[in-house]
């Protein structure tokens, strides 16, 4: 019986567990004990020990208070054994009440420069990281801004400093070129290069929702910058030095798929723009 929910699905180690080959106990480590453990605690099944981290949390850490979160879930399901750990029927259970996407963010495309990475992987990317909290990522179209010889030339380098509310100047101007997008959705302009030595940023005018990404970008950069869109500017850490987070400080030494925290994750859900699915 394959996994359903969008969380857990596409997590190897978690397939391992649903045919039968491995069960979560005391002891195991890892992004797919914190699913779970993410999981868990959506259900209500509090883990203050574990999420104490503001870099990795829930920490991925199979030890006693996940081991009584799974007992107490087990408890709370009739036909489960009671033991604290992840078998096939708890896993099944837990990949059942979680449940499919809660909510959902459209992203609108424009772009003056192609990418380094193909738009593809970087789309399936930031995919793939919000799926994991149960968070749909749409793309709601796609557009080349025909700029005129002069407009391309002076957009191609974005020479303004990346702040959090960009009300005036390059980046202003650039995030109004294109169709409009709604208010609830967010705009993603790719670029060649800025002035400081970034792969994207955040900042946008209040009220349009944007945010703008060099040529340079890694796969997980979009998902990155439109974390700071979501987070917004009166989260704090902005950053972390993590590179099993998806707000690391530079996307570039980002090798798996990233994760988010409890405490990112719970304020990204209150954000404008995402919705409920």
């Amino acid at each position: 019986m394959a996994l359903t929910s969008p969380r857990f699905k596409h997590e190897g180690e978690l397939g391992k567990v649903d045919t039968g080959h491995v069960v979560l106990k005391k002891g195991a480590k890892g992004r797919h004990v914190h699913l779970v453990q993410m999981a868990l605690i959506d259900l209500g099944f509090a883990m203050p020990l574990s999420t104490k981290s503001q870099s990795f949390s829930p920490d991925g850490d199979y030890g006693s208070e996940t081991t009584e979160a799974v007992r107490k879930f087990q408890a709370s399901t009739p036909g489960l054994v009671v033991d604290g750990a992840m078998g096939p029927k708890t896993l099944r259970e837990l990949d059942r009440r979680i449940g499919g996407f809660k909510h959902r963010i459209g992203l609108h495309f424009r772009s003056i420069a192609l990418t380094g990475v193909p738009f593809q992987r970087i789309l399936s990317s930031a995919q793939a990281v919000y799926a994991q909290y149960g968070i749909r990522i749409d793309m709601r179209n796609g557009q080349s801004l025909l700029f005129s010889p002069g407009d391309q030339v002076r957009f191609e380098k974005v020479n303004q400093e990346c702040l959090w509310d960009l009300s005036v100047g390059e980046f202003r101007e650039l995030h109004a070129r294109g169709t409009p997008a709604p208010s609830t959705d967010v705009l993603v302009y790719f670029v060649k290069s800025f002035k400081e030595q970034l792969n994207g940023c955040g900042g946008h005018t209040k009220g349009r929702p944007a945010c703008t990404v060099a040529e340079t970008g890694t796969r997980w950069t979009v998902a990155h910058e439109l974390g700071h869109v979501l987070l917004g500017s009166g989260f704090a850490p902005v950053h972390v030095h993590d590179t099993r987070n998806l707000m690391n400080i530079t996307t570039s030494t980002i090798i798996a798929m990233p994760t988010l925290t409890v405490g990112q994750l719970a304020k990204i859900r209150t954000s404008s723009v995402c919705l409920a699915a």
